[in-house]
């Protein structure tokens, strides 16, 4: 009878701890999970450049790391990861969409369409990818929400606080996104961030990479709260050991950004920048119809609708646009002759978008330089950074159908050559450091060229094909952090705009507008000093 009487006690005993562990679970049906983490990713998606719901940055990565850190499983995990991820930068990148219409190619509407929208999948599954290694990481590396590493249960766990950002930005930022990996680091959390001038400051020091890992630090610690908040076993990785070390986590992220933008408004008083040479941008607004029909624009063509705008432009320095003249230009000696005759009576060192063949007929995507006395520059700008699909054909490409493979057609006809190391076109003594479109997005190759003596920044790009999309808000964001990085002028100079003049300080002091045919003119100014971001990052 005892124990007869012993068993059901026991039972109702274990019943109640599985009961009381339950209460404590955080769960929802899976369909329901998957479209949260979806709905989380739109919404962080809108803090992008063009959206300009830049708070959202602030908030918008924590529903994503306690989603990650709950998942029962692994494939869990990474499901949840992927379809945050990949929402996020459909939402991004939705100026792929704007590929579309591709009539030139010899496409209908329905294989335009068709096209336009594989490429934005096929970008944004992409950066799925990248960010689900994140959230696998998150949810396998032992961690805890204090700051320090802790024993939990006679295991060390690590400090989420310190290794989620780290791993965000190494992931994200460097590793995943690499060329050699095929990577675009494009939608960088921190591009949100280039209207907020004065916190973006310290880009300067730590570089945009260095905003992005504050802003993870700050979605971490709010989820590292709320998980400690609601008291959910399957959030304890994220917990901190007590109301006092989460809160914290919250003070210690808030006088970093507090600390930051003291020191941006500080520099915003004391630095300061004003132009003495003129500068002036040829806004052609040749769009990619244009450029595509059976008429085709002939170079002399070209060279003619280009010097009714360089008329109006003042001495000092002009920049024309990436492949503003689509041919081998040391192979044309008459558009030479010309080019030169131009800078030598309108007493002007210019910037060139061509094309460039070296000894081995190896063909690039290239900038030259004509200074005001009509000699063009011994040294050639070659593209280093070459877009996957767009300017070279990756291997995988070749087994796809053929009007898919057309898209990668390029003047060269058979995809360009990269470049290998920054170049300075010295004009009378002006160096200046050209680079050539989505390079604007490289903090590397920006740095390597002011390491290589760069005084004045010029990109040269060409964003017709992407028509009236959101991209020139995103590449003038991209433009921003590249100027406060490296303390330069930043001159960005599109086919159909917009073109922008930005001082050292990541202010934009001369914008056009997209789809206009226009000359802009302002002020820039020399720099020769290096900040400290120029220094250490490579």
């Amino acid at each position: 009878m005892p124990k007869t009487a012993g068993r059901p006690k026991q039972s109702n005993k274990g019943k109640r701890t599985v009961s009381s562990r339950n209460q404590s679970r955080f769960s929802l049906p899976p369909s329901l999970v998957l479209i949260l983490s979806a709905t989380c990713g739109v919404v962080l998606g809108l803090s992008a450049p063009g959206y300009d719901q830049w708070y959202l940055a602030w908030c918008g990565l924590a529903p994503f790391f306690l989603l990650a850190v709950s998942s029962p499983t692994w494939k869990d995990c990474w499901l949840r990861s992927f379809i945050f991820g990949t929402t996020y930068n459909l939402i991004y990148m939705s100026w792929l969409l704007f590929l579309h219409p591709l009539n030139w190619m010899g496409l209908n509407d329905l294989q335009s369409m068709g096209l336009a929208a594989l490429s934005w999948l096929i970008a944004a599954v992409h950066q799925g990818l990248i960010i689900s290694g994140i959230g696998m990481a998150a949810r396998f590396i032992p961690m805890t929400g204090g700051f320090l590493p802790t024993q939990v249960e006679g295991k060390w766990r690590l400090p989420a606080f310190i290794v989620l950002p780290l791993l965000w930005v190494l992931i994200e930022e460097k590793i995943g996104n690499a060329h050699d990996f095929l990577g675009v680091p494009w939608s960088m959390i921190e591009y949100s961030q280039y209207q907020q001038t004065a916190l973006i400051q310290i880009a300067s020091l730590i570089g945009g990479i260095g905003v992005g890992l504050f802003i993870v630090m700050f979605n971490v610690a709010l989820a590292s709260t709320i998980a400690s908040a609601t008291k959910k076993l399957t959030f304890k990785s994220l917990a901190a050991p007590s109301f006092l070390h989460s809160f914290a986590n919250l003070s210690v992220t808030a006088l970093l950004i507090a600390s930051a933008l003291i020191f941006g408004l500080y520099r915003l008083q004391t630095a300061k920048f004003t132009g003495d040479i003129p500068l002036s941008i040829l806004q052609g607004n040749i769009n990619i119809e244009m450029q595509k029909t059976n008429h085709r624009y002939t170079l002399n063509e070209l060279v003619a609708h280009y010097q009714k705008l360089l008329q109006k432009c003042p001495s000092g320095i002009c920049v024309w646009t990436e492949s503003a003249l689509p041919a081998y230009l040391k192979e044309s000696p008459k558009i030479s002759a010309n080019l030169k005759l131009m800078a030598h009576n309108k007493k002007l060192d210019m910037i060139v978008g061509s094309m460039d063949k070296e000894e081995d007929g190896q063909p690039y995507n290239s900038a030259f330089g004509i200074d005001q006395d009509g000699i063009l520059c011994p040294e050639v700008y070659h593209k280093r950074y070459l877009v996957p699909a767009g300017e070279y054909t990756p291997a995988f490409v070749r087994y796809l159908p053929d009007f898919i493979q057309r898209l990668t057609d390029t003047p060269a006809g058979t995809g360009f050559s990269a470049g290998t190391k920054p170049v300075v076109l010295n004009l009378q003594g002006r160096l200046i450091a050209p680079l050539i479109c989505f390079e604007t997005i490289s903090p590397e190759l920006v740095a390597a060229s002011v390491r290589n003596g760069g005084q004045l920044l010029v990109n040269i790009s060409d964003l017709a094909w992407f028509h009236d999309s959101i991209i020139g808000e995103q590449t003038s964001a991209a433009a921003v952090f590249r100027a406060i990085e490296s303390e330069r002028y930043f001159i960005y100079a599109a086919n159909t705009g917009p073109s922008l003049i930005i001082n050292p300080l990541g202010v934009i002091e001369q914008r056009t507008e997209k789809g206009e045919e226009l000359l802009t003119t302002g002020q820039v100014k020399l720099v020769s000093s290096r900040t400290l971001f120029t220094h250490w990052f490579h």
